[in-house]
């Protein structure tokens, strides 16, 4: 279950890298402007996907640089590194061990984790993803987890498998 005390968590859900892209960027961008740090720990490169987005977005060119600005390369770090990442968003990205592993690391320093599972992972792991999280991250923004699901997770038939 969700800790209280822990960093507000995150879980967003995508068929493909381009649909992780195009959902991602308004709330990125939205960020940004906040003045917030976002940093990327990724386990697949994303790097070619933001720039064929930015190309085709209508966003002020300014923008389209803060957001190309964010380290979208495979970027694993060592743990050690991990661990000293504080009061910043942290985009993670990558297989459900790879996301929990870096969970563990990341531990209460960070603002928010946004946590990026693809879709078979998520139907694999859903009890445990839904439990673990405050809110869901899709392209209509921030929703709460109880908001899009019956509060009685074991009333969910999506998570009855």
């Amino acid at each position: 279950m969700v800790d209280n005390n822990s960093p507000e968590k995150m879980c967003s859900l995508y068929v493909n890298d381009m649909h992780l892209i195009v959902m991602l960027i308004p709330y990125i961008e939205k960020e940004l402007e906040k003045g917030n740090k976002i940093v990327t720990i990724l386990e697949k490169d994303l790097d070619a996907e933001v720039k064929t987005l930015m190309e085709k977005v209508n966003l002020p060119k300014k923008k389209k640089e803060k957001i190309k600005k964010i380290n979208w390369k495979k970027n694993i770090l060592p743990l050690n590194k991990i661990s000293e990442i504080k009061n910043k968003i942290v985009l993670v990205n990558g297989s459900y061990e790879f996301i929990v592993k870096i969970n563990e690391y990341l531990g209460n320093r960070v603002n928010k984790i946004i946590n990026c599972f693809q879709l078979e992972v998520f139907e694999e792991n859903s009890r445990e993803i839904l439990e673990n999280h405050h809110k869901i991250l899709n392209t209509l923004g921030e929703k709460k987890i109880s908001e899009m699901f019956h509060t009685d997770l074991r009333k969910n038939s999506i998570l009855t498998k």
